[in-house]
C-alpha cells in the first residue's frame, strides 16, 4: 500500500513538472551578475552585452559556419549546425542591423585563404560588415530508452567587431524536451512509450534549435529604428499577372540563393539583352546592386523595371528603398504610397513608410504606418517583422504617444498565433 502511494506520488509530482513545463518562462542571466536561481522546469540563457556593443552598436551582422561540437550523446554533423545557423538568422533579419545571408557569407568564405590568421577580419572588409558572429553547437541530439527520451539542443555564440577584434556580445544556452513517464499500470507503460516516440520525432529537434535560436538573440540590443532595404526579403504579395519566366532571371535569383552576385548580375544583363521590354531583368539588376549597397547604380534599372510594370509592389517597393538610401525621401514616400495602392497588405511600404516619417519628426504618422505594418506583417505571416513593428510602437509609446489599443491588438496577435502554434 504504501509502495503503491509513493508510486503514485512520484507520478503526480511528474505530472505537475510536465505542466509546469509546458509554461515555463525562460531566466536570462548576465554572466557578469550574481547567478540566480533557476528551477528544474525553467530554462537558462547566459549572455553579457559588452561595453563596446552599447557604446557603438555594429550596423551588420555576418554569421560565421558554426562549429559541430561532438559529446558523447550524439554526433553533431555539418547539416545539423546549418540548421541552427539559419534559425539564428531567421531571428536576427528583423532587427535593424543589416544581416548577411549565410549563402553570401559562405560564398566570400570560399574565395578567402582558409588558413588566413585574420580570416574574421577579411570576412568583415569584404561583406563590408563590421561585426561577425561565431559559435559551436555544444548538443543536439536525442536519446531513447523505451519509455523515456531526451531531446537537447545547445549552442555557444560569440560576436566581435571585424576590425579590432573587440568582443560585442556573447551568449549560451542548452534546451532540453524528455518525454515519457514512470508507468503505474499497463496502460501506463503504452502512453509513456507513445509520449517517448513522440518526443523523438524530428520536428522537435528542429522547434528546440528554433526556440534556442530565439532566446540567445533576444538577448542582442536592438534599439534602432532603420529602412529594410532589400525588398524581395520580405514576403510581399506580387500582382496575379506575372511576367513571362526568363531563364536567365530565374538562374540570377539561384545566384542571389549561393550567394554569387558577381554571376547574378552577368545573368540580369543577359536577360535584359534578350528582353529589352521585359521587367524581370531589370529588376534582378536593381535588386543585386541593392544588396552590395550601391544604391545610385541601382536606382536607374530599378526605375526601368517600373516604367515596364507600374502595378507590381515589388518594384515600387525596391525603388522606394533606393529613393530613401539616395537621399529622396519625397519620391520614396511616393513609390511606397503606390506600392499600398497595389497591395494593402504590403508591410515593407508600410513600415519604411514610418521610417521616413519617424526620421523627419512625424512620430503620430510614424506610428500610425508602423501599426499598419504590423497589422500587414500579421497577415502575411511574417510574425519576425510584425514583432520588429510592435517594438517600435512601443519605442513612440514612450515618447508621449497614446498607442495602448494598437500595441495590444498586435501583441494579443501575436500570443495567440504563438499558443495556436505550440
Amino acid at each position: 500500500m504504501t509502495g503503491g502511494r509513493g508510486i503514485a506520488t512520484i507520478a503526480l509530482a511528474l505530472g505537475l513538472g510536465a505542466t509546469l513545463s509546458a509554461c515555463a518562462n525562460t531566466v536570462y542571466q548576465d554572466s557578469t551578475r550574481e547567478s540566480t536561481v533557476v528551477l528544474p522546469w525553467q530554462n537558462r540563457v547566459v549572455f553579457h552585452v559588452a561595453k563596446a556593443y552599447l557604446r557603438h552598436p555594429p550596423d551588420c551582422i555576418a554569421i560565421m559556419p558554426l562549429a559541430a561540437k561532438t559529446p558523447a550523446m550524439s554526433t553533431i554533423t555539418k547539416a545539423d549546425a546549418a540548421r541552427l545557423r539559419l534559425a539564428l538568422f531567421g531571428h536576427l533579419a528583423p532587427q535593424a542591423k543589416r544581416i548577411v545571408k549565410p549563402s553570401r557569407v559562405d560564398h566570400v568564405l570560399a574565395e578567402l585563404p582558409p588558413a588566413a590568421p585574420d580570416r574574421p577580419a577579411a570576412l568583415g572588409r569584404r561583406l563590408e560588415c563590421d561585426s561577425v558572429m561565431t559559435g559551436t553547437v555544444t548538443a543536439y541530439g536525442k536519446e531513447f530508452f523505451g519509455i523515456y527520451s531526451r531531446v537537447v539542443v545547445g549552442v555557444r555564440l560569440t560576436l566581435r567587431r571585424t576590425g579590432d577584434g573587440a568582443l560585442l556580445w556573447k551568449g549560451h544556452t542548452t534546451a532540453v524536451s524528455n518525454g515519457g513517464d514512470i508507468p503505474i499500470s499497463p496502460i501506463g507503460v503504452a502512453m509513456g512509450i507513445v509520449d517517448a516516440v513522440d518526443n523523438m520525432r524530428q520536428e522537435e529537434l528542429l522547434r528546440l534549435g528554433d526556440d534556442v535560436a530565439r532566446r540567445l538573440v533576444a538577448t542582442i540590443p536592438d534599439n534602432r529604428v532603420a529602412a529594410i532595404t532589400d525588398p524581395a526579403a520580405a514576403p510581399v504579395r506580387l500582382p496575379r499577372k506575372k511576367p513571362p519566366p526568363v531563364d536567365d532571371v530565374a538562374k540570377g535569383r539561384r545566384l542571389i540563393a549561393k550567394g554569387d552576385y558577381g554571376g547574378a548580375l552577368a545573368a540580369a544583363d543577359r536577360a535584359i539583352a534578350a528582353h529589352p521590354g521585359r521587367a524581370p531583368g531589370y529588376f534582378l539588376k536593381g535588386r543585386v546592386l541593392i544588396l552590395e549597397g550601391d544604391y545610385a547604380k541601382a536606382e536607374r534599372p530599378i526605375l526601368d523595371a517600373v516604367a515596364r510594370d507600374r502595378n507590381n509592389a515589388l518594384y515600387l517597393n525596391a525603388l522606394g528603398a533606393v529613393s530613401a538610401q539616395i537621399g529622396a525621401p519625397d519620391r520614396a514616400l511616393a513609390a511606397y504610397h503606390m506600392a499600398i495602392a497595389t497591395d494593402p497588405a504590403d508591410g515593407f511600404a508600410y513600415y519604411n513608410t514610418g521610417v521616413i516619417r519617424y526620421a523627419s519628426g512625424d512620430l503620430a504618422g510614424a506610428a500610425y504606418n508602423f501599426y499598419g505594418a504590423g497589422l500587414a506583417y500579421l497577415k502575411t505571416g511574417d510574425y519576425g517583422r510584425a514583432e520588429k513593428a510592435l517594438a517600435d510602437l512601443k519605442l513612440l509609446s514612450g515618447r508621449g504617444l497614446h498607442l495602448d489599443r494598437q500595441i495590444s491588438t498586435i501583441d494579443n496577435a501575436l500570443k495567440a498565433l504563438t499558443r495556436r502554434k505550440t
